[in-house]
């Protein structure tokens, strides 16, 4: 959701900056089956989640590092992109912290935030597909989602540092984009 948030912020700003929304079409990225098949993996594992379909749970941390993996080839593809270089930075950030922890974003909720959340699904049961709680055991614990969004983002926000890297390099592709005189990357 945040994401969708970001882009649609992005072309508002483009917009206002006198950029012209159809030099978007013109962006061909290399590889979105690849960035779809990653999301669609992601999607698989909050479904099986959502159903409580615990058999999945010890292949959670595969199928996410496998997303991961689609994600940085893809990533890699589009370098030559406006931005990408911070998509890839942020993709990779992300990758390496999920690949330290065992297959699982670290996350740090703060009583803020837990009020909004069910932090239980988080617990060392390890019950949760793709977080885990931050705690003393987290390597590179900076990393994980330990960033938490001020109002009016919704309370259950959180970033990672990578994430943070993959907003600006899709609010730069968006932006560079549309501001292109002939609209062709």
């Amino acid at each position: 959701m945040l994401y969708l948030i970001i882009i649609i912020f992005a072309i508002i700003i483009g917009l206002l900056r006198g950029g012209e929304l159809e030099r978007l079409s013109h962006v061909s990225i290399d590889g979105v089956h690849i960035f779809v098949a990653a999301l669609l993996l992601r999607g698989l594992l909050w479904v099986f989640e959502m159903m409580d379909l615990s058999l999945f749970l010890e292949y959670s941390a595969i199928i996410l590092i496998v997303s991961y993996f689609l994600l940085i080839f893809a990533s890699f593809k589009n370098m030559s992109l406006p931005g990408f270089k911070y998509v890839t930075l942020g993709v990779l950030l992300n990758s390496f912290v999920i690949i330290v922890n065992g297959g699982k974003m670290p996350v740090l909720i703060t009583k803020q935030i837990a009020q909004y959340m069910n932090a239980t699904t988080l617990s060392m049961q390890g019950k949760n597909m793709i977080y885990s709680l931050k705690d003393s055991k987290t390597l590179f614990a900076f990393l994980g989602d330990v960033i938490p969004l001020p109002k009016p983002i919704p309370e259950t926000s959180i970033l990672s540092v990578g994430d943070i890297m993959i907003f600006i390099g899709l609010v730069i592709l968006i932006q560079k984009t549309m501001m292109e005189e002939d609209g062709l990357l």
